[in-house]
């Protein structure tokens, strides 16, 4: 049964793709990147954002089997710190600029059609804000979404106080370690695989940054520059929302992803949470989309849901 599972697996990934790359620049120069999978149909599509550091590797196999399953187009966007972009200096730029960039260039891609976003993480978070700020979208599945930050254990705080330096993660045992704690406890996924996550993905987040995260984790909200912040946003969201919580992600905990529901009485949010008890994985913040498993449980439930 195991084995005829993995042959099915394999022969999904093997399947031929069509992926494209378009340059996006921000209003101040910035260059951005985003990938699309899939031909151009009439189909509605989809839009991933990822969180800070992690770009278009950890994605990629879910925007894989949504072209699959569903036969829609996907976007992978990278923003500043992610990918192929330009590094990241400030969230707030990153709110300000780079997504009105990609919404602006989702829009040629689709002719104007609302898409609908996948948003992982305090990005994401970010994400489901600038949807009252342009970026169009019909509905939302958010992946541990921060709505109402909260302060960071001791070792992710080491982590942000140094930069969120994922390089210096991939370059011991005690560096994977850590990266297992913050981003993959106690997932059932190969290790080698979530080795590859780390490896071929996150770029070092930069002292800016994790100095930005860590404030918003420490005050519960961020501050925008246009005065706004993102949980004043929150309360004006209103796009139907599947909030997916893995029970293990110490990142952006369940306890400060929950309250979405809520804040945005206007999104009607489900929420549906991930256990050891019943799909055999709490899952985490990078565990979400790593391994069979994850596209079993996890990628079905989006797909449902987007369907």
């Amino acid at each position: 049964m195991h084995a005829l599972a993995l042959i099915a697996s394999l022969a999904l990934a093997a399947t031929d793709v069509h992926v494209a790359h378009r340059k996006v620049v921000a209003a101040d120069g910035a260059a951005l990147a985003l990938y699309a999978f899939g031909e151009r149909n009439e189909r509605s599509s989809v839009l991933i954002i990822g969180d800070v550091g992690f770009g278009r590797t950890l994605y990629e196999p879910l925007a894989r089997y949504l072209v699959e399953t569903t036969g829609r187009r996907v976007f992978i966007a990278e923003l500043r710190g992610q990918g192929a972009a330009e590094a990241s200096h400030s969230l707030r730029t990153t709110f300000a600029l780079d997504f009105p960039a990609i919404a602006w260039a989702v829009r040629l891609e689709t002719k104007d059609k609302p898409v609908d976003l996948i948003a992982h993480g305090y990005l994401g978070t970010l994400a489901l804000a600038a949807t009252t700020n342009g970026l169009s979208v019909n509905k939302v599945v958010a992946l541990n979404t921060p709505a109402l930050a909260e302060p960071p254990t001791k070792l992710l705080a080491d982590f942000l106080t140094h930069g969120g330096r994922f390089s210096t993660l991939s370059a011991s045992p005690e560096g994977f370690s850590t990266f297992i704690h913050l981003f993959a406890l106690g997932s059932r996924a190969d290790r080698r695989e979530l080795s590859s996550a780390l490896n071929n993905g996150p770029r070092d987040l930069g002292l800016p940054v994790s100095e930005e995260l860590l404030a918003w984790m420490n005050a519960g909200d961020l501050p925008l520059d246009d005065g706004t912040t993102v949980v004043g946003r929150l309360r004006e969201f209103d796009r139907p929302t599947l909030l997916l919580l893995g029970l293990a992600d110490t990142f952006a905990p369940t306890e400060s992803c929950a309250p979405l529901r809520d804040l945005a009485t206007k999104a009607n949010v489900k929420v549906r949470l991930f256990s050891r008890v019943v799909q055999g994985d709490d899952y985490a913040h990078a565990s979400f989309f790593v391994g069979a498993r994850a596209r079993n449980q996890v990628f079905s439930e989006i797909e449902e849901f987007l369907r």
